[in-house]
């Protein structure tokens, strides 16, 4: 399926001089085959924030639980039963909104980085669809792709240092685990911060120079969230960078 995906025309990068840099964490969004409309006003305000000027660098997360379930069972990686779900309807979901969400960053940037973490929902559907975005716009120079399985990702924007990892593990141990893997980058960095997702709620932790952001999503309230005792500001987010430091957060 991969390699009969056939690439997009390459748009013509535009290159302005800017300090400005950008996070999209996009994590937790459950695409289901039912979702594209629940999320179609926060695309609006996502696509209008890019667009409001020219950034040097945006970066996407694919935060991991993009989809709801792992197979055409509706069940996730574990095997936990859900409801049924229309995983090709939740494919064409994916793509209509990351896709809108690429090809505004590479107008409106002058690289863009998609940066993907493995959910525990649907790591082999959100793997794959990772690849075929990748292969989508392989045409395209400024688009930089870190989908590897590994589980901790790290990146620098400017003087920022910026991790992602799903949330679901290592979270006791998330400073040791980046001093280890990305020490240098965070030695020369001025600013650190690490984007996690999972427990669907907004959360943010000094974990000693390094700040955890666990963001929320819009994902509607189920069960599970219910069962936890989750009462979350259903809202996605951006954070905007300067070259040293965090400059705003944008609530859409």
């Amino acid at each position: 399926i991969i390699t009969h995906k056939e690439p997009y025309q390459a748009k013509a990068p535009i290159f302005v001089e800017s300090d400005r840099y950008l996070v999209i964490p996009a994590f937790d969004t459950h695409f289901n085959g039912h979702t594209f409309d629940i999320y179609a006003e926060s695309l609006k305000r996502q696509l209008e924030i890019i667009e409001r000027g020219h950034y040097a660098k945006i970066l996407l997360i694919l935060g991991g639980d993009l989809a709801h379930v792992d197979n055409i069972n509706s069940t996730t990686a574990k095997g936990t039963q859900l409801e049924t779900t229309d995983l090709g309807e939740t494919v064409n979901e994916m793509e209509q909104y990351f896709e809108t969400l690429i090809e505004a960053i590479i107008k409106n940037a002058n690289e863009c980085e998609v940066m993907y973490c493995a959910g525990n929902h649907d790591p082999s559907v959100g793997y794959m669809f990772a690849r075929l975005l990748k292969r989508a716009y392989s045409n395209q120079t400024n688009i930089t792709w870190d989908i590897s399985l590994k589980h901790y990702k790290g990146t620098m924007l400017g003087h920022n240092f910026i991790g992602a990892t799903h949330g679901d593990k290592g979270k006791n141990n998330y400073l040791a685990k980046y001093l280890d893997e990305f020490g240098f980058m965070l030695g020369t960095a001025q600013n650190r911060e690490l984007f996690t997702g999972h427990l669907h709620s907004e959360m943010s932790k000094d974990l000693g120079g390094f700040v955890q952001r666990q963001v929320s999503t819009r994902k509607p309230t189920d069960q599970w969230t219910d069962d936890i005792g989750v009462v979350a500001h259903k809202t996605f987010e951006l954070v905007e960078y300067s070259d040293h430091d965090t400059r705003a957060i944008y609530y859409v």
